[in-house]
């Protein structure tokens, strides 16, 4: 038998290289000795490490496809000795044809002759039984049944690349512009800036062959959902050029001259200014018909066109007719969007104020901006797809969104009615068809830029990326005179030296350029009250100091043409640290300084400053802090501090300030708590592995409270939270080796709460959370265990080999098992109660023996094993024997379950053997419904044996056979157990009895019934029982045809009708082997 695809194989886990905000790599303010800061370290690897998940967990199943069926002659009383000759011949063309397989048995077990094996006549009848066998079906019918949950993903990403931007004047000057994800109905910014350039054929360079795209991420198609679009261009010059040629009617074309001054200028100024805007709706389908009658979407993901709401697809080609009349193509899911009414602006502005009604509408420019807009999916099962190697497979994509008989054509436009509404002609094309199989999957560059998405700082969800960075947005500027006005925003470490240089923390605007001093705003030109819209993005250190603050610095620059660029005049600063100010969110004003000196930020500096304005607070601005490594709680970053000081033992050895960090971590609310759940359950197991007894006993407690609190603020109410199944499944590594394994000191925790609570000690409500929560707990151990064996074999084990179970250390093993003794105390204390509580538990108990099986010595787990069976011997009241058989049912699912040895090394199969047991004392049980469970659970793993592809071998079905074989004998001591049975049950008795029969060899067959005359008597009875049971009856009976065949119509002193395959099959295979193979020879 072939174990290796459910064993603890060398390729036990499988390692998940982190997704999305690959861009986001340790910046080196945060790269720096981490090992001071333990709490920071442990962030950083918890964001940094690749998933571990454990491939054995929800076990495997490789089936064989189920034989074909050919209709048979059946031999009667009035069968005419024509068919008869027929019969026989076929009978003995089969044993002259049969030839035996010389292969290998996958089990391994030599045998002397494979010749010997008999071959039992007919195909086996449970094809025909269970025609349409599901293993994963039968498995999710347990009680408790655990399923495996993959890693949070938000629905949609959307690739945004400008392709060009033409204007009817020509295009001689630089543009730059920025796209952003947008909520118009909120007026709010759901992602970071995406900043593009579009240059003039001269100024372009030769090298930079690709320009990136933007991808942006979204939850869900919302018509409320647009990309704002800000274009800005080289500050106007002083009676130069300005804007409005873009705008104007005639003439068309820039001169001579015109285009001379704009390179010019556009070469000497490297400040730039407002110059248009536009909004593209993605999903917003609500515009009306055109001429021609067909709807028109009004935006490229419109669910009209990307074929569903839910966005689980990709765009089929299909031909459209736009408003000109030409017949066009698009293949593929990518959009080609022509924007075709750019706002112009002729003032500063903010963003909010973009939609005001009461906003001056200007001439639209004339000039066109093409972008190609591609969907793409960013399903659960990208993770489930990445290979070993860490490349993407797009199996989850699923070609699902069609779009037929619509017509595209330009959207109609009302000029300043709607200006938020862009004036877009959308088209298919230029796309990658992405099939359906993944074969031209989306690969995305290197240099593609992912927008961060800023509802991940907002979400009820756990932090799965390292990102820690500062949006700064500058809003107002209030002087008394006019000035072209712009504003640097620089990042510094203290105040001592007003001439020292800033720290590299601003991120460029270009790509592939490394960070940046600092960074500068647009120019608001001649206002008294500069209005700014910038976003400039700061990063940040991983620790901060008081003295750590932003420097705003304010110029006025001259915008007339000199013999060299245009030197801008410092008007003044502005100051704001970073630990009072970083995490508001409201508007903030500060003054302005006319001049920097020494200790500005101190209040003894204070003093001998000067202001602009009288000391108003002139300068508005709002922060942005996005970071998973800072947490805005304050109970939160307590309890990290005092984690470093423990962890460093900087503090009293008593550790009485940590145990308060860790007892207030219940107050601090449920959105802050799941977004650092895994650092957080990260940290709590670092002391309760190693932390002191005191520590160790406050950490369970404080991580039982979290747990419980996640748990019960579940969204879909499911018995396991997605979030902390994530968390064990996936990000739970054990530390990846750099410390000891944690079972040891859970296990012993939990126990010696566990035996306190057994001993009648005050435990409080804590230990019934504890229960609640046992399977996260049983689920932890398991991975722990299973992550130390992986460790400790994998190097030194030769290549295609299993890991060895691991044996568990004497004194671990003792304290594991009176811990499970404990559980079990309590699941037959609740069951009683009759508490849902305690099947659950039960079924984690099931779970937990089930998944130590491909871990630890077998052995060690029969001993459990044993231990429940102690505690739930014998007819035990129903609910309890209901318990014991959800047990038996989850433990013998095991991959191995048919490979596993005896209790003592003289024993075959221990589990098989108390499984028999156990299901024929049930059979002898009152309750009926336990019966036919009993009998269901026998048929479903003979049918798992049956077409398990690791098990065709007939000496692999002979082995199973003889494993399951003692049942027989159990029902010909007991016959009147089965003869209390009802149709239902008997036939699902039946049909094992025939599957083990059909795969005996003849020296065990002629066992069951050599011992004596009544034995004989009682098995040819028990075969004869088989024919009334699965009698075939024609459809002039007066049954329906098609019946199931374990679910009769009726019960009555006839047979019911069952299934034309099945008694054939049953009636064939009997007939067959009673019959007495005699060879005519013929006279010649």
């Amino acid at each position: 038998m072939d174990g290796s695809s459910g064993g603890s194989g060398g390729h036990r886990f499988r390692r998940i290289p982190r997704q999305s905000l690959a861009h986001l790599k340790l910046d080196p303010l945060i790269d720096e000795n981490l090992e001071q800061w333990p709490h920071l370290n442990e962030l950083v690897q918890c964001y940094r490490a690749d998933w571990v998940k454990d491939e054995n967990k929800y076990g495997h199943y490789e089936s064989v496809s189920p034989p074909s069926f050919q209709n048979q002659i059946f031999e009667g009383p009035d069968t005419d000795i024509e068919t008869e000759t027929r019969l026989a011949n076929a009978r003995r063309g089969k044993g002259e044809d049969a030839t035996d397989d010389d292969a290998p048995s996958t089990s391994g077990r030599q045998y002397t002759d494979a010749t010997d094996v008999s071959k039992h006549f007919g195909i086996s009848s449970l094809p025909a039984y269970e025609p349409a066998f599901d293993w994963e079906n039968e498995r999710s019918l347990t009680f408790g049944q655990r399923l495996s949950e993959t890693p949070m993903s938000h629905g949609l990403k959307i690739s945004v690349k400008v392709l060009s931007l033409s204007f009817q004047a020509g295009l001689v000057e630089p543009f730059y512009g920025t796209i952003c994800l947008y909520n118009r109905e909120r007026r709010e910014k759901l992602s970071e800036d995406f900043y593009f350039r579009v240059l003039p054929a001269e100024m372009q360079d030769a090298k930079i062959s690709y320009e990136p795209r933007g991808i942006f991420y979204l939850d869900a198609p919302s018509a409320s959902v647009c990309l704002l679009i800000q274009l800005e261009r080289p500050a106007t010059e002083e009676s130069g050029v300005t804007p409005s040629v873009y705008s104007r009617k005639e003439p068309v074309h820039l001169t001579e001259r015109e285009k001379q001054k704009l390179q010019v200028w556009s070469r000497i100024m490297p400040y730039r200014e407002s110059f248009a805007w536009a909004i593209v709706p993605l999903f917003d389908n609500s515009i009306g018909a055109v001429s021609g009658g067909s709807a028109s979407p009004s935006s490229p993901l419109a669910p009209s066109v990307s074929g569903s709401s839910s966005h689980e697809g990709v765009f089929e080609p299909i031909s459209k007719i736009t408003l000109d009349g030409k017949l066009g193509y698009s293949g593929g899911s990518s959009v080609i969007v022509e924007i075709s009414n750019l706002n112009k602006v002729k003032e500063c502005y903010t963003e909010e104020s973009l939609q005001d009604p009461k906003r001056k509408v200007h001439k639209p420019v004339k000039g066109v901006l093409r972008l190609d807009i591609e969907k793409h999916q960013t399903a659960h099962a990208d993770l489930e797809n990445i290979s070993e190697s860490g490349s993407v497979t797009n199996d989850s994509i699923d070609p699902g969104d069609r779009a037929t008989d619509l017509t595209f054509s330009k959207c109609p436009s009302n000029g300043s009615d709607v200006p938020q509404t862009s004036n877009s002609k959308w088209s298919y094309g230029d796309g990658k068809e992405i099939s359906g199989n993944g074969s031209n999957a989306p690969d995305f560059s290197a240099d593609d830029f992912q927008a961060f998405d800023f509802r991940t700082t907002t979400r009820n969800e756990p932090f799965l990326q390292l990102f820690h960075c500062l949006y700064v947005y500058p809003s107002s500027v209030s002087l008394s005179r006019k000035r072209n006005l712009f504003i640097r925003v620089e990042l510094r470490k203290d105040d001592a030296d007003v001439r020292r240089q800033p720290l590299e923390a601003i991120h460029p605007r270009e790509p592939g350029v490394s960070l940046q001093k600092w960074a500068h705003t647009q120019v608001a030109v001649g206002a008294r009250m500069a209005y700014y819209h910038d976003e400039i993005k700061v990063s940040l250190p991983a620790v901060w100091t008081p003295m750590h603050h932003l420097l705003f610095t304010f110029f006025h620059v001259d915008l007339q043409t000199k013999l060299e660029a245009p030197k801008p005049v410092v008007i003044g600063y502005a100051a704001l640290p970073l630990s009072t100010h970083a995490q508001l969110r409201s508007e903030i004003s500060l003054p302005i300084i006319k001049e920097l000196v020494p200790h500005y930020l101190q209040e003894t500096g204070k003093e001998r400053l000067d202001y602009l304005e009288d000391g108003k607070n002139a300068f508005k601005l709002r922060l942005r802090l996005c970071s998973s490594l800072y947490p805005i709680n304050e109970r939160i970053r307590d309890f990290f501090l005092e984690y470093d000081r423990h962890t460093l033992r900087t503090s009293p050895p008593w550790g009485s300030e940590l145990l308060e960090a860790i007892n207030s971590l219940k107050n601090v609310d449920s959105t802050a708590l799941l977004q650092f759940l895994h650092p957080v359950l990260n940290m709590l197991l670092h002391l309760i592995g190693n932390g002191g007894e005191t520590l160790q006993v406050a950490a369970f407690r404080a991580m039982v409270n979290i747990l419980t609190r996640v748990q019960q603020e579940s969204v879909d109410d499911a018995e396991r939270n997605r979030f902390l199944v994530n968390y064990v499944d996936y990000a739970f590594d054990d530390f990846g080796g750099r410390q000891p394994p944690v079972y040891p000191g859970l296990s012993t925790v939990w126990g010696s709460l566990a035996r306190s609570k057994a001993k009648g000690y005050r435990v409080g409500p804590v230990y019934d959370d504890v229960l609640a929560m046992a399977w996260f707990f049983l689920e932890l151990i398991v991975k722990s265990m299973a992550l130390e064996q992986t460790r400790l074999f994998f190097h030194g084990l030769p290549l295609g080999e299993d890991i060895p179970p691991m044996q568990l250390r004497d004194g671990v093993f003792r304290c594991v098992m009176q811990l499970y003794d404990c559980l079990l105390t309590e699941v037959h204390e609740r069951c009683k109660k009759g508490l849902s509580l305690a099947k659950r538990l039960n079924s984690s108990l099931g779970f937990f023996c089930y998944d130590l099986l491909s871990i630890i010595e077998p052995r060690q787990v029969f001993e459990l094993v044993s231990l429940y069976l102690d505690k739930f011997s014998g007819v035990c009241q129903s609910v309890l024997h209901d318990c014991k058989l959800i047990f038996l049912q989850i433990v013998c699912d095991h991959d191995l379950y048919v490979e596993m040895p005896g209790r003592d090394p003289s024993d075959r199969n221990y589990l098989s053997s108390v499984l028999i047991q156990e299901v024929f004392l049930t059979w002898d049980h009152d309750d009926l419904s336990q019966r036919a469970k009993a009998a269901r659970i026998l048929v479903v793993l003979l049918c798992k044996h049956e077409f398990d592809a690791r098990y065709q071998k007939p000496e692999d079905k002979l082995y199973i056979a003889q494993l399951y074989f003692p049942l027989i004998g159990q029902i010909l001591d007991e016959m009147p157990v089965f003869y209390n049975l009802n149709a239902v049950e008997k036939r699902e008795v039946l049909i094992v009895v025939m599957e083990i029969v059909r795969n005996l060899d003849d020296a065990s067959l002629v066992k069951a019934w050599q011992q004596s005359i009544a034995r004989t008597r009682l098995f040819f009875k028990l075969m004869e029982e088989c024919l009334i049971l699965f009698e075939h009856r024609k459809p002039a009976d007066g049954m329906l045809l098609g019946a199931s065949s374990r679910s009769p119509v009726g019960e009555g002193p006839s047979s019911p009708k069952y299934s034309d395959r099945l008694s054939p099959s049953i009636n064939n295979y009997l007939s067959e082997a009673s019959r007495q193979e005699v060879r005519v020879s013929l006279p010649s």
